[in-house]
């Protein structure tokens, strides 16, 4: 009540400022018109005035006329302020709204990457323990000739490795949500890093060794760990997606780290390609293939611009290449896509 009561007496007091002012106006406008022109302003010249000319009776109306245009103005002038201050208050209250949905938003998030960091945890560990006794196992059944349980051994690995990058993706993804994904970039060489997620693949031991790589000495500044998570994801989708002859390629061009992975599968069309990167895509083919959840590109992507690289795809002459490029020490600057005819050559 104290607020209307409030709008109401500013609204008249508007009003009648307003219509004063205009009354006002029209009194002195013709005092000061009278002056001005030298005929004085008594009453003996403004009676004379008017006896010869009947027109100023009409002029004495303007104060008449001003007032009710002032009291006009007024009142389309209280409105406006009305609704200014209606809306400022509008404003205020949703900006507060705004602020305290801002404050939940943000605890959200933090108890999100809690949850993110103890899944990590309480994943993780116990896989990577089991990684290592079926790594175990395998080497020495291996060595005592049991060819089958080797396997089986080899396979329980492979599955553990597969589950292990999905949670990593899965990670990556959740961490990339909410905005607290870091990288702790050193330098390290392209080259090693191939090698080492090849050998950490999620695929068989016949399919790591089909893998054709052309390794040279190419230094970069990024994550280790993150750039072998890329890897390992455009290795797993060439394997999974591709066809028969996949080849990673390692060099520098132009002075920039550039990793090109390559298949002569049938490609993606066209028409998907700009949807490639996009999460839970999958590409290649128009059937979802298991143990995919189509996070891999997407996630090395993000992953690949995070560290100041950027990952992009080509399909020429039947090749399909995903070209990972890296920043290197006080330059990372890149200077486009390599022809997939000159990988090799």
């Amino acid at each position: 009540m104290a607020d209307v009561a409030h709008t109401m007496d500013r609204r008249r007091s508007l009003i009648l400022r307003w219509t004063l002012g205009g009354a006002l106006f029209g009194f002195l406008f013709p005092m000061v018109g009278w002056l001005l022109a030298g005929g004085g302003a008594s009453v003996d010249h403004i009676w004379s005035a008017h006896a010869s000319q009947s027109v100023m009776w009409i002029v004495d109306l303007a104060p008449i006329i001003l007032g009710l245009a002032g009291a006009l103005i007024g009142v389309e002038y209280a409105r406006v302020d009305e609704a200014w201050r209606a809306a400022d208050e509008k404003v205020k209250e949703q900006t507060a709204g705004l602020r305290e949905a801002n404050t939940k938003l943000e605890a959200l998030m933090r108890s999100k990457d809690q949850f993110v960091a103890t899944v990590s945890h309480e994943v993780k560990t116990p896989l990577t323990v089991i990684l290592g006794f079926a790594d175990e196992i395998e080497a020495q059944l291996s060595a005592k000739g049991d060819a089958d349980l080797a396997e089986l051994a080899e396979l329980v690995g492979d599955q553990g490795r597969e589950i292990t990058n999905i949670i990593e993706d899965l990670l990556v993804a959740a961490r990339a949500d909410v905005g607290t994904m870091t990288v702790v970039p050193e330098l390290i060489d392209l080259g090693e890093q191939v090698k080492s997620a090849v050998r950490g693949c999620a695929c068989s031991k016949d399919e790591r060794d089909a893998i054709s790589l052309y390794l040279e000495p190419a230094p970069a500044y990024a994550d280790p760990a993150r750039v072998r998570q890329i890897i390992r994801n455009l290795v797993t989708n060439a394997i999974r997606y591709g066809g028969p002859q996949v080849f990673a390629v390692v060099r520098t061009y132009d002075g920039v780290p550039t990793l090109c992975v390559c298949d002569d599968g049938q490609g993606i069309r066209e028409d998907e390609q700009p949807l490639v990167f996009e999460a839970y895509q999958q590409g290649h083919t128009d059937t979802p293939v298991s143990g995919s959840v189509g996070l891999g590109l997407s996630v090395s992507r993000h992953l690949a611009r995070l560290m100041g690289g950027d990952l992009e795809y080509t399909f020429e002459d039947g090749i399909s290449t995903f070209h990972l490029t890296l920043p290197i020490p006080e330059s990372t600057s890149e200077e486009g896509l390599v022809p997939a005819a000159a990988l090799v050559s």
